[in-house]
């Protein structure tokens, strides 16, 4: 506290009005505070304070208390509903929408007016400050010590109003060490959510650094791309694939002939359009459904490189033999068919087609790409990778126990 305000609360009387603010962080990032005030006092504007603009609001916080011994205090904060501000015309909506607004989930989603939700508040920090009137214009900054709480849970909700539980930020009531659930066998770190693609360092998450494109460097300077889907098969280029040694088409799946380890066979008849299967063993003449010798991989086309009258397909009975193609360094899966003079261009807005190259979230889906090395020295998208795994490389999953269930 300062001592200026030590003096006046000394005095018998304080010739100066009492006000309070709050700064309310909404999820993460660099500019995502909400502030308010509470109007008290006949101030039912705007109050511009330390260079924020305070919103008067009207809310009412209770139960404040400051022991020493036993459980810490857990006060109120009852508030105009917010959810219906924020959707609304408010000063908070244009905040959210002038375009520096820059609040996200844990996971990189962006939280807009739009999508907001009160449970999007919950394990928010709320900073509670408190001034005199007089000193609103002081500099250096003159206030009572600042309180900090955590939103803990919603304690009420009406269509007028909601009350939310605050705790300190020091209570450790209900905490468990250690502080994440351990899950399984399932990786909580967003799918390449480090990657140095990402440009502001601030907005990276976990330990992912996984690229969209040339992810397998070489020793010549050149470097290899590899994508597999969220069930870890493969994505190869359709044309790499047919160009590799020993590849045979159009194979009789029960007698396809004897191969050689990451040698690929294809299926096209009729009623199975670009199957195709890559041997895990060598001297293999077993069926292509012996799943202990074959692996069924995905092929892709190159989208900007297809004729106008390639169509891409939709299988009803298992999407995962939809059409595949590589648009703007990322492989997409067809959802809806259609042909390429439709020109329904993939992308993560289009109805037409959804993102092929996800992580399975599994020990195996790192190492498949960490691990990666080529039965060829291709470079770039033309690189094929071996059943087997260069397990010298390390692996960045560090990231179990996990803290969600992620499949």
């Amino acid at each position: 506290m300062s001592q200026e305000l030590g003096v006046d609360i000394s005095k018998q009387a304080i010739d100066s009005g009492y006000l309070e603010f709050f700064e309310l962080e909404v999820g993460s990032g660099s500019n995502n505070i909400l502030y308010f005030h509470a109007g008290k006092n006949e101030l039912l504007q705007d109050i511009t304070w330390d260079s924020n603009t305070y919103v008067a609001l009207p809310l009412m916080m209770q139960g404040i208390e400051y022991k020493y011994d036993g459980p810490s205090a857990r006060p109120s904060l009852t508030i105009a509903n917010v959810e219906s501000i924020f959707k609304s015309s408010s000063v908070f909506k244009t905040q959210m929408t002038d375009g520096t607004w820059g609040a996200t989930y844990d996971d990189g989603t962006e939280i807009s007016d739009t999508d907001f939700i009160l449970d999007d508040l919950v394990g928010s920090k709320l900073t509670r400050r408190r001034t005199l009137e007089k000193y609103l214009t002081s500099n250096p900054i003159i206030e009572f010590r600042k309180d900090v709480y955590i939103i803990d849970r919603i304690e009420e909700r009406t269509n007028m109003l909601v009350s939310f539980e605050l705790s300190s930020a020091f209570d450790l009531e209900t905490v468990r060490i250690p502080g994440r659930i351990v899950v399984g066998k399932y990786c909580p770190w967003k799918y390449q959510g480090a990657s140095t693609e990402i440009a502001t360092v601030a907005d990276r998450r976990g330990a992912c650094v996984w690229k969209k494109t040339n992810q397998i460097p070489h020793s010549t300077g050149t470097a290899a791309s590899v994508y597999a889907t969220e069930n870890d098969e493969p994505l190869l280029l359709k044309s790499a694939v047919a160009a590799s040694t020993g590849f045979t088409a159009d194979v009789t799946p029960g007698s396809p002939g004897t191969h050689g380890i990451d040698v690929f066979v294809t299926d096209e008849s009729t009623t199975n359009f670009d199957r195709y299967y890559r041997s895990r063993v060598a001297s293999n003449s077993a069926a292509v459904t012996d799943t202990s010798k074959w692996q069924e991989v995905r092929v892709y086309t190159t989208y900007s490189s297809d004729a106008s009258d390639v169509e891409y397909r939709v299988f009803s009975d298992d999407v995962r033999r939809n059409s595949y193609v590589l648009h703007d360094n990322t492989v997409w899966r067809t959802l809806i068919a259609n042909t390429k003079s439709d020109g329904k261009t993939p992308g993560p807005t289009s109805k037409y087609w959804e993102r092929a190259d996800l992580c399975g979230k599994l020990l195996q889906s790192c190492k498949m790409r960490y691990q990666a090395m080529g039965i060829n020295n291709s470079n770039g998208f033309n690189f094929i990778p071996s059943i087997n795994l260069d397990t010298t490389k390390t692996l960045p999953f560090g990231a179990f126990p996990g803290s969600k269930k992620f499949r």
